[in-house]
């Protein structure tokens, strides 16, 4: 808020800057969605005294920080990656960065087997595996490396596709993440520039305070490196919400900032007030988080409902975004626009690579028998995995083999032309997925991927959440994906009924 081109803080963030000044040790802030905490963290900074370090959570953010903070004595703005890169050039001078470095170490390994005995097949799964072991500072304190029960606990909580074969891709992953930690000094990945300094105990420079923004995202090799960044006696400060912690399964801890306020022993300081959301959205998010308030400035808003045999094509445009807990009725929707000759893409690149994995992999080139195959793959390995009670993973099956499905089935329909089935439905594939979709189009998107942007107009499809969340966690995070949707919107929020 501002008067006379001044910006006033609100008492919460007033009471941070207090804490700044006048209080000790080292804080969690807990802030809602829309809620100034970025400005907070900003407007804060030139009250802090000696080095400080701004840990944003991707370059983007880091650009706009520091573009925002202005030249600073002591100020260091930088994502947690670059400073660990710092960290690891200054013991590695001659590195080179290869994004590719785990697959080619896969491949090395693949191709000095005796026999073609189908790991190639497994490459995904390991490179997966290896990233999330990086993440989790595998090797560092005390997980041990050569303990399989670290690596099937990897695979099950951060839902690692396996093909049904856990025993060999977590002999792969081993293998390839000590070969990647023996060509550290000659070569590092994108996991390795925090993962490396850890692993190898590298100095790195020390800060009075070490601020990290996101921290409700944060995994095990980003604390530890931030750790390291403060000095004795230095103050950290974690901002995050944990009502927004949806990446349990991705690489992050859902209880990162608890993690982090014990840690360091740290206060709480609460910011409650989003200024993004009009109030008729925020009276909607005290459904899932009853401490969000609107400010007493913000418009009214809207938040309406539609059943699901309503057209979205004559209701969304350009610009709008439709938000959905699974993919595959995305895909549905995104023909919908398409057909009605309004451009429509659906957010996740990697999303579209895993589905192309999953159709090559029996090698056949008709829809009947793919189909075929996809169905006894989907009922064995969701028996499996329910089985041992792992059922994010059985969920993340379904909705795979559901979104080929619905592929499979607008080719056929509109394309029975002869030819590589599978070749066709890949193509398919890279058509209608892609990365940071722009506003020229209807945006079709996971909450999941929806996390940190906003749109004036957002569309929420009612599939309600997995039926088979059922561990603790997994409910809580199943909430925090309803409030995530929900606090998209900066203006208006339709229901979709399914």
């Amino acid at each position: 808020m501002t008067t006379n081109g001044k910006r006033i803080p609100s008492p919460q963030q007033a009471k941070y800057y207090d804490w700044i000044v006048n209080g000790s040790g080292s804080a969690v802030v807990r802030a809602v969605a829309g809620s100034g905490k970025t400005t907070a963290l900003i407007d804060g900074l030139p009250l802090m005294k000696g080095r400080k370090f701004f840990g944003a959570y991707n370059k983007k953010i880091a650009v706009e920080i520091a573009e925002r903070a202005g030249q600073q004595d002591g100020l260091f703005v930088s994502t947690m990656h670059a400073a660990g890169f710092g960290a690891w050039r200054r013991a590695a001078r001659d590195v080179k960065v290869n994004k590719d470095k785990c697959r080619d170490i896969f491949r090395e390994l693949a191709q000095a087997r005796p026999v073609d005995d189908g790991i190639a097949g497994f490459e995904s799964a390991t490179l997966e595996l290896v990233s999330y072991a990086k993440q989790g500072a595998l090797g560092v304190g005390t997980l041990r490396i050569e303990d399989d029960n670290v690596w099937h606990k990897l695979i099950d909580h951060f839902d690692v596709d396996t093909l049904g074969d856990d025993e060999l891709v977590v002999g792969l992953a081993r293998d390839v993440l000590k070969r990647s930690i023996d060509a550290d000094h000659l070569m590092i990945d994108f996991d390795d520039m925090i993962y490396a300094p850890l692993i190898h105990n590298a100095r790195v420079f020390e800060h009075d305070w070490v601020l990290v923004d996101e921290a409700q995202d944060t995994n095990r090799s980003r604390r530890l490196l931030a750790l390291r960044l403060l000095r004795r006696g230095g103050r950290l400060v974690a901002v995050g919400d944990p009502h927004q912690a949806i990446y349990g399964f991705t690489g992050a801890d859902s209880d990162s900032l608890d993690l982090i306020a014990k840690a360091v022993n740290a206060c709480d300081l609460p910011l409650t007030v989003s200024y993004r959301c009009p109030r008729a959205v925020v009276a909607y998010a005290q459904r899932f988080v009853s401490h969000i308030e609107a400010h007493p400035s913000a418009p009214e808003g809207k938040v309406d409902s539609v059943g699901g045999d309503v057209s979205l094509a004559t209701l969304a445009k350009p610009g709008d975004a439709i938000l959905s807990r699974f993919n595959a009725p995305l895909i549905g929707y995104a023909y919908s626009f398409i057909s009605a000759g309004i451009p429509a893409r659906v957010e996740g690149r990697e999303i579209g690579a895993g589905l192309k994995q999953l159709a090559r992999r029996w090698r056949v080139n008709s829809f009947p028998v793919l189909l075929d195959r996809l169905e006894g793959y989907c009922e064995r390995e969701t028996a499996k995995y329910r089985a041992k009670e792992q059922e994010s993973r059985a969920v993340g099956v379904e909705d795979k083999c559901e979104c080929l499905r619905v592929l499979v089935a607008r080719i056929a329909r509109t394309e029975p032309r002869p030819g590589n089935a599978v070749q066709r439905l890949c193509d398919e594939i890279d058509s209608i997925f892609g990365d940071n979709v722009g506003g020229d189009v209807v945006l079709l998107s996971s909450i999941h991927k929806s996390k940190g942007r906003e749109w004036p107009h957002v569309f929420w499809l009612q599939t309600g959440p997995s039926k088979w969340a059922r561990q603790e966690w997994e409910l809580e995070q199943e909430n925090n994906l309803c409030y995530v949707a929900v606090t998209r919107a900066k203006e208006h929020l339709t229901l979709v009924g399914i």
